[in-house]
C-alpha cells in the first residue's frame, strides 16, 4: 500500500522510499502502529486504541509518540502531515497531506521538535562541507577528517563530519565498518563521499550521505538519508551499497 512517496509492505514489515530506493525495516511498535492507522484510514485512532495494538512490553504514550515521529520523518516533510495529531484524541492517516492555516511560525524553528531540529543541523552542516568541495581555494586545504580508501576501481575520499569529539566517538565502531564497506565495492564512479548523523545516540541518529563525482568538467551528485534499521549499522554491507548506488 502506497502512503506519501513510500509504499508499505505488511508481509515484509518495510516502508520502502520510492523516491531515493531506501527500505526501513520497521521495529514491532512501529510496525503495529502504521498498521492500525492503515487499516482505521480516515478515522481517528484514539490513543488508547494505538496503545492497546502495541507489544504489550511497550505501551507507553511517550513510545508511541517516538514511533509516529520516525514515520513521519521517514515520509519526509512533503507527507509527514498525512499523519495528524488530533488534540489530545489521537491520530488519524489522511488519504492527502493536509495544509493546515498558520502552519508557518513568525518564530524560526518554534514548531519544529528538538530531534528534528538536530537533523536540520546536520544536513546544513553536510551541505557546507558539500558546497565547499565545489571550489578550488587558493590553499591547499586538507580537512582532518579527510579519508582515502581504496577499492578495486581506484581510490575516493571520504569526508565523515561530526558535531563534537564526543559524538565522533559514539560512532567510532558504526565508521569504520561503513568504511570497510565502502572499500568492498567492485566499481564506484563516485569520488567523493561525506557523511554526518543527526544524533550523538546511534540507536536514533538518521544518517546524511551525499555523493560527489566529477565527469567531463561537470559534477554530479546524490544524496541519501536513511533511517538505521540497528544502531551498529550492520545493515549496511555490499548488498546494500549496490542497492542505494553507491556501489555499481
Amino acid at each position: 500500500m502506497q502512503i506519501g512517496c513510500c509504499w508499505f509492505d505488511m508481509s515484509r514489515k518495510t516502508l520502502s522510499n520510492l523516491i531515493n530506493d531506501t527500505s526501513w525495516k520497521m521495529s514491532a511498535v512501529e510496525f503495529s502502529v502504521l498498521e492500525m492507522l492503515v487499516k482505521h484510514r480516515g478515522k481517528v485512532l484514539s490513543i488508547q486504541e494505538l496503545l492497546q495494538g502495541m507489544p504489550v512490553e511497550n505501551r507507553k504514550v511517550e513510545i508511541l509518540t517516538e514511533s509516529i515521529e520516525r514515520i513521519c520523518f521517514y515520509l519526509e516533510k512533503r507527507y509527514a502531515s498525512l499523519i495528524e495529531r488530533v488534540d489530545d484524541q489521537g491520530y488519524v492517516l489522511h488519504n492527502k497531506p493536509s495544509v493546515k492555516s498558520g502552519e508557518l511560525s513568525s518564530t524560526p524553528f518554534r514548531s519544529i521538535s528538538k530531534k528534528h531540529y538536530s537533523i536540520l543541523v546536520a544536513q546544513i552542516l553536510l551541505l557546507i562541507v558539500l558546497i565547499y568541495s565545489f571550489f578550488e581555494p587558493a590553499v591547499d586545504i586538507k580537512p582532518e577528517n579527510k579519508h582515502v580508501l581504496t577499492t578495486q576501481s581506484g581510490t575516493l575520499s571520504y569526508f565523515p563530519s561530526f558535531s563534537s569529539e564526543e559524538q565522533e566517538l559514539a560512532y567510532f565502531y558504526q565508521n569504520n565498518h561503513f568504511i570497510e564497506s565502502i572499500e568492498t565495492c567492485s566499481v564506484t564512479t563516485w569520488r567523493q563521499i561525506f557523511l554526518s548523523v543527526s544524533s550523538d545516540n546511534p540507536e536514533n541518529g538518521v544518517i546524511s550521505i551525499a555523493l560527489r563525482n566529477d565527469t567531463g568538467g561537470k559534477a554530479e551528485m546524490k544524496t541519501l538519508k536513511i533511517v538505521p534499521i540497528d544502531g551498529q549499522w550492520n545493515f549496511i554491507n555490499h548488498a546494500w551499497l549496490k542497492k542505494v548506488g553507491i556501489c555499481d
